[in-house]
This record gives C-alpha cells, sequence and structure tokens, in this order.
C-alpha cells in the first residue's frame, strides 16, 4: 500500500506539489490527483504528477496521486517523485 499525497507534499528533489481538491481533505489538507502540479528544486521548473503503478481510489472520476508517483518535469523521468508528508492514509 502507499500513501495518498495532499498539497504541500514534499518531493524527493525537494519541491512540493502545488495543488490539491479543495472538496477533499486529509486533516485539512486537499487530496492531490493525477495531472496536479508539484514543482522541482534541482531543474526550477513544475511538472504534471503522473501515475507510477496502478491505483483504485479515484475522486469524482479522477485517479488519486500516490507516493512514489512521478513528477513529470524536465529531469530525467522517475527521479522526482512525490513523498507523503501524512502517513495515516494509505491506498490500494
Amino acid at each position: 500500500m502507499r500513501c495518498l499525497i495532499t498539497q504541500g507534499c514534499p518531493t524527493s528533489t525537494g519541491g512540493k506539489v502545488l495543488q490539491g481538491m479543495v472538496s477533499v481533505s486529509i486533516k485539512g489538507l486537499p487530496v492531490t490527483v493525477l495531472g496536479m502540479q508539484a514543482s522541482c528544486a534541482a531543474c526550477k521548473g513544475v511538472g504534471a504528477i503522473v501515475a507510477s503503478g496502478p491505483r483504485f481510489v479515484s475522486i469524482k472520476g479522477t485517479l488519486v496521486a500516490l507516493e512514489g508517483d512521478i513528477v513529470s518535469c524536465a529531469c530525467p523521468r522517475g527521479s522526482n517523485v512525490v513523498l507523503p508528508q501524512i502517513v495515516t492514509v494509505q491506498a490500494l
């Protein structure tokens, strides 16, 4: 199982998740879905969050972002991934 990602979660390069669905939150933090943006401290860019593996949880028809999903920035693919800041909510 992997943790759900929320707005403000860090990335592996020192960036952070920039977006979340304000209508759905965990401990007051908006839940992030695939396609939302995260920053990258390495390339100083911003990229969409893309899936790195299967998932079965969606919000309003859009799949949620999970721990280890890839930030599609200018860095080599897979070198910037999203990391959880809340480890109490996990998804299959």
